[in-house]
C-alpha cells in the first residue's frame, strides 16, 4: 500500500533528511481522540492546501475497529485541489537506498516480458482482432513471477536471490517490457514498402530503421525537455498513478506491520475489482454484447438511420452513442481511465463532446462537402460520384507511376477524391488544437516552458567564453535539476524531487550522443533503403517534433491528454513541403517526426514513474533503452516473417481470413498516398479541404480571448477553459464504437468531483488500485478471450456465442449493430 502520508519512511530508512522533513505534509485527520493540526502552505498555484501530520496508529486502530473510513467524515478543505496534492498527499515517498533495481530476476523478468509483448504487439498488428498490451497487465505478470523467482531460487545464492522481490525491481521489469510492447511505426512502413512498393529492405538497414526512429525522441528528453515536463510537480502525469499505487501497494507492506495492516484493505479492494472484472467481462465480449451500449432510442425507433447515426454507438463507425449507457470497462477505459484523469481536462472534454455532436450533425445535415453522398462516419477516401447505398471506395494506386510518384494525367482520369464531412471535420479541429496548444502553453504555463529555453543563455556563455570551455563534457555533467546556486526551483519542490536528489541524473552528454549516433545511423538507413527521403527532410522532420513534443507534451504531463494527433499534422506538412509528390518518403517523413514525439512522451512517462518509485535516473533510463532494443528487433522479426508468408492475404482488402489481417497496413498506406500524393490537390489553395491546413494558423489565436478574458474577470475561471483539449474533442466521435462516453463522464465525476472534493480519504488510499484492478481484469480477460474465443489463437478458435436478442453477431448474414439500431453503413 502507498504510504498515506508522504513524507514519513521507515525507522531504520530515512528518505529525507530532518531538514527535509520540517516541510513534510501537515493537515487535519479526524479518528477516535485524534485532534486537528493545521499549517497552511502555498500550493504551486497559489492556492493555500492543507499539509498532513499523520497519526498512524490511531489510523490503524481506528480500521482495526470498523470505524468508517475517514472519507466519511473528512473535511471538505482537505480535499485535493491541486496537482501538488495528489503527489505529496496520495503518492508515497518513503525510499530504501539500499532495494537494488538490477537484479538477475529483474533482468530475466524484464527482458523475457519485453520478447514476449513486442513478439505479441507485432503478432496482433497483423490480426483481425487487435489487443493491446497494457502496462498494468505486464506489471501484473511481472509481479508474479518476481514473487514466484523469490520463493523457488535458494536463498544462499544471494547473486540470483538477493532476498524478497521488491518494488524497485517491479518498476524495471515492467518499464523494459512496456518500452517494448507495441508495434513501432518503422514496421508499418516497412511493411507498406515491401507489399506495395516491391522495394524489400535488407535485414540491416530494416532493423537499425526501427530501432533509431524508436531511439531519436528519446535524446529530446535530454536536451531541455526534462526541464519543462519532468521536474516540476505540476507536470504531474496522471496516467501513471494507477500503476504507481498498486506497485506501492503491492510492496509496501513487507516490511512494516503498520503498513501491512492498511496494505491488506487496499490490496482487497484491488484483487476484488481485478478479479470481478475478469469474470465479469465475459458477459458483455461474449454472451451479451447489447450491454456495450444499452441505447433506449435505438429501441424506440430501430429502423431510423437518424437515430442510428445520433445515438447508436456499440458498432464501429455506426454513430455519435448519445444518451447509450455502456456497461463494458474495456470500452469505457479504452482511450484512458475515467478515474484518472484530472476534473478540469474532464470538463473540456465533456464541453468538446457536446459541440461534437452538434457539428457532426450539421455538417452532414446540412451536406458541407456533399456529405450525404457518403458514409456518416468512415476514414476512407471516396470517388465523387459515390451515392447514398452506392458508396465507391478510392483506388489510390491508380494515380501512381512505376516510380511511385503521383502522375497528374492519372490523377485527371480518376478524379480528385473525397472523404466524409465527419472526419474533415476531425482532420480540421486537430490542426486547430494542435496551434491554440503552443499558445496555450505559452499563456498559462510559460514559466515550465521558459525554462526549456535556458539552455539558449548557457550556449551563448559557452561560445563567449570558448577557450574556456573547450571541455564542454564537464559542463554537459552538471545536474539539470538545481539551480545558477546549486538549488532546487520552486516548481520543482516537492518531497519527491527532494528523494530523488541523491540519486545522479543522467548527464546531457549521453542524449547528445544518442542523437548524433541515432540520427546518422537513420541517415544511412534511409539512403541505403531507398525511401526517398532527402537528408533535409530529415533534419526538418526533428526540428519540427522538438517544439511539438515541448507544447503537446506539456498537455499530456499536465492533464493526461494525449488525444492530439500529430500523425496527420507531420503528414500534411510533409507533404506541402516535399519537392515531388511522394507517398513513400512521406511516410518516412512522418515515421522520424510523429514517432519521436511519441517517444519522447514514453520516456517522460517512464521517468516519471522511476521518480515516484524512487529508482535512480539512470536505471530508468538504461531500461528503457533496453526494452526499445529488444522491442525494435523483435518487431522486425515478426514483421518480415508475417509479410513473407502472408503477404497476398495482407494485400486482400476483401479479405475473409480469420488468422491474418492487413487492414492496420492498408489504413497507413492510403493515409501515405492521400497526404504524400494529394495533399495540394486535396488541401491546397484551390483544393475542396482547403481550410485544413489554414487551421493551424487559425488555432494559434482561440486560447487569447480566454486569457484576456481571464485577467480582465479573474473570478469567472476562464484560465480552466483548455483550448487544445475542447477543441480537438470537436473531432472526437469520428471513429470507433461510441456508446461508452456517457458511462464514462459518469464514472469520472463520481471520482475526481466527488470522491477526491468530499471523501478524500477514500479517495486517497482507494481510487487508483481501483482504477488498475478494473483495468488489469479487463485487459486479461480480453487477452484470454482473444485466445480461445475470438479467433486470434487460429482458425480454429473462433466460437461465436449463439445468436439471441441481446447477441446480434450477423450469422445470419444481415449486418446489424448490437444495439438494434438499423445498420446504416451500406446507406439510407
Amino acid at each position: 500500500m502507498p504510504q498515506l502520508f508522504p513524507g514519513h519512511a521507515d525507522n531504520d530508512v530515512k528518505s529525507v533528511t530532518s531538514e527535509q522533513q520540517d516541510k513534510e505534509l501537515e493537515g487535519t485527520k479526524l479518528s477516535g481522540s485524534l485532534s486537528f493540526i493545521t499549517n497552511e502552505k502555498k500550493g504551486l498555484s497559489g492556492v493555500s492546501v492543507n499539509k498532513i501530520i499523520p497519526a498512524e496508529d490511531s489510523s490503524s486502530d481506528a480500521e482495526e475497529k470498523g470505524i468508517p473510513d475517514l472519507g466519511d467524515i473528512t473535511l471538505g478543505k482537505n480535499s485535493f485541489d491541486t496537482n501538488k496534492d495528489i503527489v505529496e498527499k496520495i503518492i508515497d515517498s518513503t525510499d530504501n537506498p539500499n532495494d537494488r533495481c538490477w537484479t538477475f530476476r529483474s533482468v530475466l523478468i524484464g527482458c523475457g516480458l519485453a520478447i514476449f509483448g513486442g513478439v505479441l504487439q507485432c503478432l496482433f498488428y497483423f490480426k483481425p482482432q487487435t489487443i493491446l498490451v497494457n502496462g498494468v497487465f505486464l506489471m501484473l505478470i511481472a509481479n508474479t513471477f518476481g514473487e514466484f523467482l523469490a520463493r523457488v531460487i535458494p536463498k544462499r545464492m544471494k547473486w540470483l536471490n538477493p532476498g524478497p522481490f521488491n518494488r524497485k525491481e517491479l518498476t524495471i521489469a515492467t518499464i523494459t517490457a512496456d518500452s517494448a510492447s507495441s508495434c513501432a511505426l518503422a514496421v508499418e512502413v516497412i511493411a507498406v514498402q515491401k507489399l506495395w512498393y516491391g522495394q524489400d529492405v535488407s535485414w540491416g538497414s530494416g532493423i537499425f530503421l526501427t530501432l533509431t526512429s524508436q531511439l531519436l525522441g528519446y535524446s529530446f528528453v535530454g536536451l531541455g525537455l526534462k526541464k519543462a515536463l519532468l521536474y516540476p510537480t505540476e507536470m504531474f502525469f496522471p496516467n501513471n498513478l494507477a500503476e504507481v499505487s498498486t506497485i506501492h501497494a503491492l510492496h509496501n507492506g513487507k516490511s512494516d506491520p503498520v503498513k501491512m495492516k492498511r496494505t491488506k484493505k487496499q490490496l482487497k479492494w484491488f484483487y476484488y475489482c481485478f478479479l470481478a472484472m475478469l469474470l465479469y467481462e465475459i458477459v458483455p465480449e461474449w454472451i451479451f454484447p447489447w450491454l456495450v451500449g444499452v441505447s433506449v432510442p435505438c429501441l424506440a425507433a430501430p429502423h431510423s438511420s437518424t437515430v442510428s447515426r445520433i445515438f447508436g454507438g456499440t458498432n464501429n463507425n455506426e454513430g455519435l452513442g448519445l444518451l447509450s449507457f455502456c456497461f463494458d470497462w474495456n470500452y469505457i477505459s479504452s482511450t484512458a481511465s475515467p478515474l484518472l484523469i484530472p476534473l478540469t481536462a474532464t470538463l473540456n472534454n465533456l464541453a468538446g463532446y457536446f459541440l461534437c455532436i452538434i457539428v457532426f450533425c450539421a455538417v452532414y445535415y446540412g451536406n458541407v462537402w456533399k456529405a450525404k453522398n457518403f458514409p456518416f462516419l468512415s476514414q476512407s477516401l471516396y470517388y465523387e460520384s459515390s451515392k447514398p447505398g452506392d458508396y465507391q471506395t478510392y483506388n489510390q494506386s491508380a494515380i501512381l507511376d512505376k516510380n511511385n510518384i503521383m502522375n497528374p494525367t492519372l490523377l485527371k482520369k480518376q478524379g480528385i477524391p473525397f472523404m466524409t464531412a465527419t472526419y474533415a471535420v476531425y482532420l480540421l479541429v486537430t490542426n486547430l488544437s494542435v496551434g491554440a496548444t503552443f499558445t496555450h502553453m505559452f499563456l498559462f504555463h510559460r514559466k515550465e516552458v521558459a525554462i526549456c529555453f535556458r539552455w539558449v543563455k548557457g550556449l551563448k556563455a559557452f561560445f563567449k567564453n570558448w577557450k574556456q570551455n573547450l571541455k564542454f563534457w564537464k559542463t554537459l555533467r552538471s545536474d539539470p535539476r538545481l539551480d545558477e546556486n546549486g538549488k532546487l526551483p520552486e516548481i520543482y519542490d516537492d518531497v519527491h524531487m527532494r528523494a530523488m536528489l541523491k540519486y545522479k541524473e543522467v548527464p546531457t552528454w549521453w542524449y547528445a550522443l544518442l542523437l548524433i549516433v541515432t540520427f546518422v545511423i537513420a541517415l544511412v538507413c534511409l539512403y541505403c533503403g531507398k525511401t526517398g527521403l532527402p537528408w533535409y527532410m530529415l533534419v526538418f522532420a526533428l526540428v519540427l517534433a522538438y517544439p511539438l513534443t515541448l507544447f503537446l507534451g506539456g498537455l499530456y504531463a499536465i492533464f493526461g491528454f494525449g488525444g492530439t494527433q500529430m500523425q496527420t499534422v507531420i503528414q500534411m506538412i510533409g507533404g506541402f513541403t516535399m519537392r515531388q509528390p511522394k507517398p513513400l518518403a512521406n511516410m518516412y517523413f512522418t515515421l522520424y517526426g510523429y514517432n519521436s514525439v511519441g517517444q519522447a512522451f514514453l520516456l517522460l512517462n517512464d521517468l516519471k514513474k522511476g521518480q515516484y518509485v524512487k529508482i535512480p535516473p539512470k536505471d530508468t533510463f538504461f531500461a528503457q533503452i533496453l526494452g526499445s532494443i529488444i522491442g525494435a528487433i523483435f518487431n522486425y522479426i515478426m514483421m518480415n516473417s508475417i509479410v513473407s508468408a502472408q503477404g497476398s492475404i495482407l494485400k486482400d482488402i476483401e479479405s475473409t481470413s480469420v488468422v491474418w489481417s492487413g487492414q492496420n497496413v492498408q489504413q497507413y498506406n492510403t493515409q501515405g498516398i492521400a497526404w504524400g500524393a494529394l495533399s495540394k490537390e486535396m488541401f491546397g489553395i484551390n483544393g475542396t479541404y482547403h481550410m485544413i491546413p489554414l487551421a493551424l494558423v487559425i488555432g494559434f489565436f482561440l486560447p487569447v480571448p480566454f486569457y484576456l478574458l481571464h485577467k480582465l474577470r479573474p473570478k469567472l475561471g476562464l484560465n480552466n477553459v483548455n483550448t487544445p483539449i475542447l477543441i480537438w474533442y470537436i473531432g472526437w466521435l469520428c471513429v470507433g464504437v461510441n456508446s461508452s462516453i456517457t458511462v464514462y463522464f459518469i464514472a469520472a465525476f463520481i471520482s475526481q468531483w466527488y470522491l477526491r472534493k468530499y471523501k478524500p480519504t477514500f479517495f486517497k488510499k482507494y481510487n487508483y488500485v481501483v482504477s488498475a484492478g478494473l483495468i488489469g481484469g479487463a485487459q486479461v480477460a480480453v487477452f484470454i478471450l482473444s485466445f480461445t474465443i475470438f479467433g486470434a489463437g487460429g482458425a480454429n478458435t473462433t466460437h461465436n456465442f449463439p445468436r439471441w436478442w441481446g447477441n446480434l453477431n450477423g450469422a445470419t448474414g444481415i449486418l446489424e449493430n448490437f444495439d438494434h439500431c438499423k445498420y446504416t453503413n451500406y446507406g439510407e
